[in-house]
């Protein structure tokens, strides 16, 4: 072999390997961005459910404090929650309670009877 010959085969080694490690550098750092979103996106909807089931709280403890409830927005953990009451048959209640942290909606439905006190007969996160 000459010389030069030589001379190409080990740029084009060094090149290809080059090549190959930013390939796989690349790649690498694509994953991870992947899992931080997906991590954060879990924790963000995490933290809108907690905050529809406080909300789903609160209306329970106004409706056995007061015995009713309202249809409407109230303010909870600086984040606005709505109740929507779907229907009302002497001491059953069942009403929608939703939430949006950061573009994250979640509503939970939830069917209690009020007598002494409030007995929830089912919760549904939808």
């Amino acid at each position: 072999m000459l010389k030069q010959q030589k001379g190409y085969i080990a740029l084009s080694t060094v090149l290809i390997t080059l090549a190959l490690v930013l390939l796989i550098g690349v790649s690498t750092s694509l994953l991870s961005i992947n899992d931080l979103l997906s991590v954060n996106s879990g924790k963000i909807s995490n933290q809108s459910l907690n905050i529809a089931e406080a909300c789903v709280e609160d209306v329970l403890y106004r409706l056995n404090e007061t015995g009713t409830i309202e249809n409407g927005l109230f303010s909870l953990l600086d984040t606005t929650c709505s109740v929507t009451l779907n229907s009302h048959t002497g001491n059953d209640w069942d009403f929608t309670v939703s939430t949006e942290v950061e573009s994250y909606y979640k509503n939970v439905r939830v069917n209690a009877t009020k007598d002494t006190v409030v007995a929830v007969n089912s919760w549904q996160d939808e």
